[in-house]
């Protein structure tokens, strides 16, 4: 089973289960960020979320953070089973920055609304379980993180405000991720509502940024998703 806690830092959020956990995750991922007709207008938004996947699947091949969680075989059971058996299970895990984890929380709730109105998505299609169960962990997690009443604003806006990824400017996902790694512990935790509104309703800073892009954008006649900005991320995160 999927499970998400903050790391010990708040710069971000560990994600941690076995090879089939991962294994279902990142077919349910790949399932939601494929539009068909609309595939154009999110790809950037679909792009991002599928850079989460793949950090991911790198951890389902063991290529990230290896963990040993008891199983609940008790020596009792073993014992009235007769059989040999281990008494813990090899969990695997990956870190996600606060602000990126956020960000796909949100999208991807957009995500799950254009699958049922456009690819007739239904409530049963496993994908789709998966992806509001994974959904569930986050909130779940951030109910420890965040402030109480800052926790009930950040449920409302989930249910109420219908977040725009259309051609979203996603270059400003990494400027978040630089600002929140750049705070302290006791700081990040107060401003987790503040960058899900920032990532929500797209604030100044985005708006400036993304009429940059799109005026590059009418230059070099390329997506804005495609455009670099220069920044660069520290080579090591206190976690």
């Amino acid at each position: 089973m999927i499970s998400i806690k903050s790391t010990e830092n708040l710069t971000g959020a560990r994600i941690s289960g076995d090879f089939w956990d991962f294994e279902e995750l990142v077919h349910a991922l790949h399932h939601i960020t494929t539009l068909d007709d609309l595939q154009s207008s999110y790809e950037g938004v679909c792009i991002r979320i599928l850079g989460v996947c793949y950090d991911i699947r790198l951890a389902a091949q063991g290529k990230h953070n290896i963990e040993f969680v008891k199983n609940g075989m008790q020596k009792d059971i073993i014992k009235s089973q007769n059989v040999i058996v281990p008494e813990q299970n090899v969990y695997l895990s990956v870190e996600v920055l606060w602000p990126e984890l956020l960000f796909t929380t949100i999208a991807l709730n957009e995500l799950y609304r254009l699958q049922h109105e456009h690819n007739n998505g239904h409530e049963w299609n496993l994908h789709m379980a998966t992806i509001r169960k994974f959904q569930a962990n986050v909130i779940d997690c951030l109910k420890d993180s965040m402030n109480p009443s800052d926790f009930k604003l950040f449920i409302n806006m989930l249910q109420v405000h219908q977040t725009s990824i259309v051609e979203y400017a996603v270059q400003y996902i990494d400027l978040l991720n630089l600002k929140f790694i750049e705070m302290t512990p006791e700081e990040r935790r107060a401003n987790l509502l503040t960058f899900a509104y920032k990532i929500a309703f797209e604030d100044t800073e985005y708006l400036v940024l993304k009429k940059q892009l799109l005026e590059t954008s009418s230059i070099t006649e390329s997506p804005i998703h495609k455009i670099k900005i220069p920044l660069k991320y520290p080579k090591e995160i206190k976690w």
